[in-house]
């Protein structure tokens, strides 16, 4: 089976089974998404700065929409599109300029040295800890909650793996994997510390099919008890 269809075969089963939205984050998306993109859409979107979006997420883009139902509170779209193959001036993110920049890293990195602190000992500047400069090359595409974002490498060694900024909770960028997505269905994210350097990051499909899958099992067994 082609594998967009498959996601939104799960997809559908998860729509009807999680009709109270249990899943954390389903009551802010109700599992709908934006209109589609058409392909001049995504094309005008990629000459502008200077990127092929990976295959993985531009067919999403295509068959199953903009942004809406996905892992953490949704999938976001890219911001701009007005559905009528026009793209607006204003509506663009100023860190859609990072994309054509390579993403720098090939494993999880957190240098807390960066953080200045006063002589309290408190933080008292994070600016350089914080700079896009570690994220370049990046698409993010979903908010966690707790400060946590999972990004869409676009750029450099690793495009379409998905991998997560957690610099609000001073844990560094780390690649997506098991280990994560598991954490994050069972425990509350702010408790969460990775240690995935041994991991792979996953797909973009990957990582939104583990999503369903995760969500199936938790709406099964709570119609189960």
């Amino acid at each position: 089976m082609n594998k967009v269809l498959q996601l939104k075969k799960k997809l559908t089963q998860l729509a009807i089974l999680d009709a109270t939205f249990e899943v954390f984050g389903s009551e802010s998306h109700q599992y709908q998404f934006k209109p589609c993109l058409s392909n001049k859409d995504i094309q005008v979107f990629e000459s502008r700065y200077n990127i092929i979006l990976p295959g993985e997420y531009r067919n999403f883009l295509l068959e199953v929409g903009n942004g809406g139902a996905g892992p953490g509170y949704g999938l976001s779209g890219l911001l701009g599109i007005e559905y009528k193959d026009v793209i607006s001036e204003k509506l663009y993110q100023e860190k859609y300029e990072i994309l054509s920049k390579p993403f720098p890293l090939t494993e999880a990195w957190n240098n807390l040295d960066l953080i200045v602190k006063n002589n309290t000992g408190l933080n008292a500047n994070r600016d350089a800890y914080v700079d896009d400069k570690f994220i370049h090359g990046t698409l993010t595409i979903t908010n966690y909650g707790c400060g946590i974002y999972a990004m869409l490498v676009v750029t450099g060694e690793q495009p379409g793996k998905i991998w997560i900024d957690d610099r609000t909770n001073d844990n560094g960028i780390y690649p997506t994997s098991l280990t994560f997505c598991n954490a994050f269905h069972d425990i509350n994210p702010d408790d969460f510390y990775p240690d995935s350097d041994e991991e792979q990051p996953l797909s973009f499909y990957d990582w939104y099919e583990d999503w369903l899958n995760r969500s199936l099992d938790q709406i099964r067994q709570s119609c189960e008890t």
